[in-house]
């Protein structure tokens, strides 16, 4: 049988009373409908306009957040913002190009003016291409780079100020892919390689920077997803044949991963900082 301990219940928070306490309690915890409440917050979704980072501006709105887009897809995001409004959410739309700092400055300074704060960033914006080595060029090798990785450092470096100054924190989420992490990826896709595994990185080291000032930037890995770019992607017919040459692996609803970028912008990621978080149905372990 267990016996009953005092201290133990005063830890729980259920007595306080003489006990140094490094706990929130039972009794003083939120409850997951706060916890999950973004109501008051605002944020950027880049590339959310379509497909993964428009079901995340979804669920962020709601949540009570007001979405800002930042994207280049101007009518896909002026289609969706009627949707938005028909649902009573607060979303706004400013083109950008992430691989220009000027753009992504306009981007958050546009954000403060429409909604006066920010307090969640996700760093979805990205492109791909089906290339073998042979096919890669200076141009096609920058334009990867700089939307995917280029433009995730630069959009944390134009809004931490911001969250610094604001005083109460915030949250970052920047989007890899399992094709940065593979131990035999395919090679199809090098700069996208390059630029996921790049962002996987850049996460994690700028915890020194984000975790002093009250941020916590964690780092989502999706797997393969059914979205506009998914379905468009183009490439070499060389690279093409060896893509559908590979096994099948598992093809997610996009929003299955957007629920797991929004779980990281709210209080259940407070305790979080630098994680990558693997959303890939069990494709890494050849399920």
């Amino acid at each position: 049988m267990y016996s009953f301990h005092e201290g133990y219940q005063k830890v729980l928070g259920i007595d306080l009373d003489g006990l140094p306490n490094m706990t929130a309690g039972v009794k003083n915890l939120k409850s997951t409908k706060d916890i999950l409440d973004l109501s008051g917050k605002t944020a950027i979704v880049t590339g959310g306009a379509m497909g993964m980072g428009f079901c995340t501006v979804n669920r962020l709105c709601e949540a009570g957040a007001s979405v800002v887009i930042a994207d280049v897809a101007a009518e896909y995001a002026e289609k969706n913002l009627e949707y938005l409004s028909s649902k009573g959410y607060k979303a706004k739309f400013v083109k950008t190009d992430v691989r220009y700092p000027d753009q992504i400055q306009a981007a958050v300074d546009f954000t403060v003016k429409q909604f006066g704060s920010i307090d969640i960033l996700v760093n979805n914006a990205g492109v791909w291409n089906h290339r073998l080595l042979h096919d890669i060029t200076e141009e096609t090798w920058y334009e990867i780079m700089d939307i995917n990785l280029k433009g995730t450092v630069f959009f944390v470096k134009a809004v931490a100020p911001v969250m610094e100054t604001q005083g109460r924190g915030g949250k970052i989420v920047n989007i890899s892919s399992i094709a940065g992490i593979p131990e035999d990826p395919a090679p199809i896709m090098l700069e996208y390689v390059a630029s996921k595994s790049g962002v996987l990185a850049v996460t994690k080291s700028l915890v020194r920077a984000m975790k002093p000032i009250g941020v916590n930037i964690n780092c989502v890995i999706p797997g393969g997803m059914l979205t506009p770019g998914a379905c468009t992607t183009s490439g070499t017919e060389e690279a093409k044949n060896i893509r559908e040459a590979l096994p099948p692996s598992p093809v997610a609803d996009p929003d299955e991963v957007a629920r797991v970028v929004f779980m990281l912008t709210t209080h259940i990621s407070d305790y979080m900082h630098g994680a990558t978080v693997l959303v890939d149905g069990g494709c890494c372990l050849g399920m």
